[in-house]
């Protein structure tokens, strides 16, 4: 789910003060479609060379802009609006430790930030490029702005990423629908939502396109569902075995709980007027009818406590609680990893990481840290099978 509510009283007049101030410059950019920036870090050795049929470690994490368990106001339950650089370095160790023990050979992060006045203006590409094993990586904008005036957020640079130990040859943004339910100025300074696609060379495997997404989550105008119908209709033109994950702020079509969340408040701070829209799990089932899940729609059972098991999101952490007197824990699955093109998953492979201890996929070590303190999202894993 995206962290980010604009309240359009709040921007206008402070708005149009910035305007005046700063109009030798624009101060906010609409990307556009089009190629996207690609890194690499040269300190990382080459990945060892791949068989014909190769099988990759996936991950898809929404990391909350380093932002791990501290309450924003954009969560509508605190009061925080940016971080000092200890805070943020602090918990980017923490996600980059996590990644290093899961060790994935494709990783897709939503809500990682690049220059914001949120996060210290901490380059979180480079550092996880740096605190990896993960050599390449592209970076999708989809909020650029050079002056919010919500809350004093100040410059923002928000977007996607994938990261890659094997080389990203291409990368390129596609834009996606904008809301239409916003004032001017809110929606002048609001957030603009792509879909990122990276095509890796796998060398003796061929070429394999990996997709990173994150939907609209406030709408009440319909733009999250032409949105995801706009990413399955791009996959189903495709012609790369490909791999897409992260945050489509849906829930799964099987899904039990639909409403009235535990970390959902009587009266949301972030705004007097806020109320969760509600979810459109069928918008989903074209993706299970037409490509192949990390995690099948059978292994989610049929109630609440089997399905626990695969819920990916809290506002709350497990040192918060609720207005139940309820600690924070994983309450709804809103992240996923698809394949199609040919490719699939290892069956029993997929997973997601929500807790210490635990084994991924029922496999190898337990986890050392802890996904339920890292980011408001549990990372979603998967052993991705490319069959060129």
């Amino acid at each position: 789910m995206t962290t980010t509510r604009l309240v359009g009283a709040r921007v206008v007049g402070l708005g149009l003060a910035a305007g005046g101030l700063l109009a030798c410059e624009p101060l906010y950019e609409i990307p556009a479609s089009g190629a996207a920036p690609i890194f690499r870090d040269r300190d990382e050795p080459p990945p060892p060379p791949l068989s014909a049929q190769p099988v990759l470690r996936v991950m898809a994490w929404n990391i909350k802009y380093g932002a791990a368990r501290i309450p924003f106001w954009f969560d509508c339950w605190g009061d925080r609006v940016r971080m000092d650089r200890e805070e943020v370095t602090g918990n980017l160790e923490r996600v980059a430790a996590l990644i290093r023990e899961v060790d994935p050979d494709v990783l897709l992060l939503e809500e990682i930030e690049v220059n914001s006045r949120r996060s210290a203006y901490v380059d979180m590409v480079d550092v996880l490029l740096r605190e990896t094993s993960l050599g390449y990586a592209a970076y999708f904008s989809t909020w650029r702005s050079r002056y919010v005036p919500t809350e004093g957020l100040g410059r923002m640079d928000l977007g996607n990423a994938i990261l890659s130990k094997y080389p990203i040859t291409e990368a390129r943004a596609i834009r996606q629908a904008d809301r239409t339910d916003q004032d001017a100025v809110t929606a002048a300074f609001y957030l603009h939502r792509a879909i990122g696609r990276a095509v890796l060379d796998l060398g003796d495997a061929g070429q394999a396109a990996v997709y990173v997404v994150h939907t609209e989550a406030y709408d009440v105008d319909g733009t999250k569902q032409r949105q995801i119908a706009q990413i399955h209709q791009i996959l189903g033109d495709e012609h790369l075995p490909f791999v897409i994950g992260g945050d489509f702020n849906e829930l799964p079509p099987v899904a039990v709980r639909r409403e009235t969340f535990p970390d959902e408040r009587a009266t949301a701070l972030c705004s007097e007027d806020f109320v969760q829209p509600p979810y459109t799990p069928e918008v989903l089932q074209p993706f299970y009818d037409d490509f192949v899940a990390a995690i099948p729609l059978a292994a989610y059972g049929t109630t609440e406590a089997s399905q626990r098991r695969f819920f990916t999101h809290s506002v709350l952490g497990p040192d918060e609680i609720n207005e139940s007197g309820e600690a924070g824990f994983w309450n709804r699955t809103l992240d996923y990893l698809f394949a199609g093109g040919g490719s699939d998953f290892e069956e029993g492979s997929g997973d997601v990481l929500q807790v210490r201890g635990q084994r991924v996929a029922g496999d190898g070590a337990p986890l050392a840290g802890d996904p339920l303190r890292a980011s408001d999202h549990a990372p979603v894993y998967g052993r991705w099978r490319v069959r060129p």
